[in-house]
């Protein structure tokens, strides 16, 4: 009976914040909350997804871990200046768009902070390879790619492979998927529940 009790608060609590914020959902967090709500067995899985929502719509698509760093704590900078996958020290950090960086030495962090988007990665870090069907995959940090100036990762040495096949095609289709991601430029606008 407990369970059961504690089950239907945690739902009741769900459809409350769903119902009082729309406006600040996107519609895939709305249908994430009516999927939780519907399929609302196990009240921990209406905990989790609730803890693990972005509760700023507007804020950029990063993929960081639980600390939020991001290309899995490697140093964005090695890419370019040594060509290779290097990995970082929490002692030289810098944040930049919603993630945290680390670096390998403070000359890099220095480098890095002077113009944090030119080092970095593509899709908010996410393999460049997936994100040609608009899938936000995870990343192998020594799977990377520096073309035209900018870093991209895979989730892999096949997934690389395939992207550097056709880096300037790949790149152009990977952008417009990418843009799905990304939170209104339009100031006046608002997201709203179904929308």
């Amino acid at each position: 009976m407990k369970m059961t009790h504690y089950s239907l608060v945690a739902t009741f609590v769900a459809v409350l914040a769903a119902v009082d914020a729309p406006h600040n959902l996107s519609a895939s967090e709305a249908l994430d909350i009516k999927s939780a709500v519907s399929a609302s067995s196990s009240s921990d899985q209406l905990l989790a997804q609730a803890a693990t929502k972005n509760p700023d719509a507007n804020a950029p698509t990063v993929n960081v871990d639980q600390n939020g760093v991001i290309l899995k704590g490697y140093d964005a900078v090695a890419y370019f200046k040594q060509k290779k996958a290097v990995k970082g020290d929490p002692k030289y950090s810098s944040t930049h768009g919603g993630a945290t960086y680390y670096f390998a030495s403070a000359a890099d962090k220095a480098t890095f902070d002077k113009s944090p988007a030119k080092y970095a990665p593509q899709y908010g870090g996410y393999c460049a390879n997936a994100m040609l069907k608009g899938k936000l995959n995870d990343i192998d940090p020594n799977a990377f790619l520096v073309y035209n100036g900018k870093l991209y990762v895979c989730t892999g040495e096949p997934q690389l492979k395939h992207f550097r096949a056709k880096p300037e095609a790949n790149v152009k289709a990977a952008d417009e998927k990418w843009k799905q991601y990304q939170p209104p430029t339009n100031p006046g606008f608002r997201r709203e529940l179904g929308s």
